[in-house]
């Protein structure tokens, strides 16, 4: 796993995979990929086994040395992180490392509302309660961007620009968000208007004045929400034509879309507040998300209203649980190989840390992490040969006072015991050569292996390893020491654990 982006020779610049770390963020996984950027399931990791799933958004090395995209990407970081609202994605950080600029924000366990009306398609659609509560959670989101305030109080006309199912997320515990700010500008703030000739977000969803080129405000985002509760309910797209070209010319025509009621049973509420959302001109919509939002809520019986995210979260698990529970694996498994890796952030890559992002879902208890996995070392069995030496010195001191002590005592007792030798030997006799103290020669101790060795096998215990000979020396018929040879046993080799196989993202 390293820290540094790989090089791209296609596009002479940096990019970014699997293993990488950016700042504090570990990239796990990526989960989607957008015309700007890519998103990757990503972990922070903090003292005492702390860690966090998060989503870090990194901008496509084909787009980091245009500076207009450089400059939406900074944008999007910028008026992102301001709003904070239960329906709208948190940002928490922005960086850049080896020329790689990414966004950090919070995870959210769910999926793109474009996802979920594919998967419905053959299971009759998406009921239409369980459709008003997320276009109602999604519109009080856009709300809370359209009353975005600058330092002085004052409004700063934030328009998203870019609302679609694909920039709606729904959560599997039927919480609502909305995301991809990337395209959003604030008027007040200048460059509130698109260039002539250059068209921002997706054009089958844009209002007739975004077409047009004309200054924009909130309710041509009501205009792209209406469009996407058309196309939830009905399973039709109202202006979307066989062309961009054909598309464009639907849209900015005066003929308003064709009612749901004309090729289908649908309530005529509904079809009421559908249809003031997508008029073509600003006037005759709704003026804000928030009374969109309303309008959208007062058209549930009364028993639906309560309980909306329950209604929606149950839903979702029902439609797509088998891909809940892929995606969970999968994020487990990168955990599991980035545990593997060893990587163990430095003090440096967690400066600064302040702990304030917060997160409206427990991703680490979804992917069933173990508490006590997230409490030990990265590599516990690193640290054992530092215990083994000690122990090792300790048993080789020990023995050597042990046969210092027993000649000493062995010399003084045979001096008290002996009898004085006779004055005068009449005939020669053999001589008999004194045994002297037993020596033990520390360099001839047998020889450590060294922890830091790469060749050789880590030490699974203190009992797996050869017990040094402590017998003492035996000597010649000269007197000098003849030191027994050593012999060591090798520690057995662990079996190395099974390849797992990659998820194939």
């Amino acid at each position: 796993m390293t820290t540094v982006p790989q090089h791209d020779e296609s596009f002479g610049t940096r990019v970014v995979g699997p293993g990488d770390v950016l700042g504090r963020y570990e990239l796990l996984l990526p989960v989607a990929a957008g015309g700007m950027a890519m998103v990757w399931a990503a972990r922070l990791k903090g003292s005492r086994g702390f860690q966090k799933i998060v989503a870090v958004k990194t901008m496509l090395p084909k787009l980091s040395e245009d500076p207009q995209f450089e400059r939406m990407f900074l944008d999007e970081a910028s008026l992102a992180s301001r709003i904070h609202h239960p329906n709208v994605v948190e940002v928490l950080d922005l960086g850049e490392i080896s020329g790689v600029l990414f966004i950090a924000m919070e995870w959210l366990d769910g999926v793109p509302l474009n996802q979920v009306m594919k998967a419905a398609k053959g299971a009759s659609g998406i009921p239409l309660p369980v459709a008003a509560h997320i276009l109602t959670h999604a519109a009080e989101g856009l709300h809370a961007a359209h009353e975005l305030k600058d330092d002085h109080g004052a409004y700063i006309g934030l328009v998203h620009r870019d609302v679609s199912p694909q920039n709606i997320l729904v959560g599997y515990d039927g919480l609502t968000k909305m995301v991809d700010f990337g395209l959003a500008k604030a008027t007040a703030l200048g460059d509130g208007a698109t260039r002539a000739g250059q068209l921002k977000g997706k054009i089958s969803y844009m209002a007739p004045e975004q077409i047009r080129g004309d200054p924009l405000d909130r309710r041509a985002d009501v205009f792209a929400l209406g469009v996407v509760l058309y196309a939830v309910t009905t399973g039709k797209h109202p202006f979307r034509r066989e062309s961009e070209g054909a598309t464009l010319f639907a849209i900015s025509a005066p003929e308003p879309a064709p009612a749901p009621s004309r090729f289908m049973s649908y309530p005529p509420e509904l079809e009421a507040v559908l249809l003031k959302a997508i008029a073509k001109d600003p006037d005759k919509r709704y003026s804000s998300s928030l009374e969109f939002a309303r309008a959208l809520e007062q058209t549930l019986p009364d028993g639906e209203r309560a309980h909306g995210g329950e209604r929606v979260g149950e839903f979702i698990k029902g439609l797509l649980g088998a891909q809940h529970e892929q995606q969970k694996a999968a994020l487990a498994e990168a955990l599991r190989r980035a545990d593997r890796a060893s990587i163990v952030p430095g003090a440096s890559a967690l400066e600064g840390l302040t702990g304030s992002g917060s997160s409206s879902v427990s991703s680490l208890s979804a992917v069933g992490l173990s508490r006590t996995s997230q409490d030990m070392p990265t590599s516990p069995h690193l640290l054992r040969p530092t215990a083994f030496q000690r122990g090792r010195l300790s048993v080789a001191l020990v023995l050597l006072g042990i046969v210092i002590g027993g000649g000493a005592f062995a010399l003084t007792r045979r001096a008290h015991t002996e009898p004085p030798a006779p004055a005068a030997v009449p005939a020669a006799a053999p001589t008999v050569t004194e045994t002297p103290a037993p020596r033990v020669e520390l360099d001839k101790l047998p020889p450590e292996t060294s922890a830091t060795a790469s060749a050789a096998p880590p030490v699974a215990s203190v009992s797996a390893t050869a017990t040094p000979n402590t017998r003492p020396p035996r000597t010649t018929g000269r007197g000098s020491p003849v030191t027994p040879a050593t012999t060591t046993t090798t520690p057995p080799r662990h079996k190395p654990a099974p390849w797992r196989q990659d998820p194939g993202f």
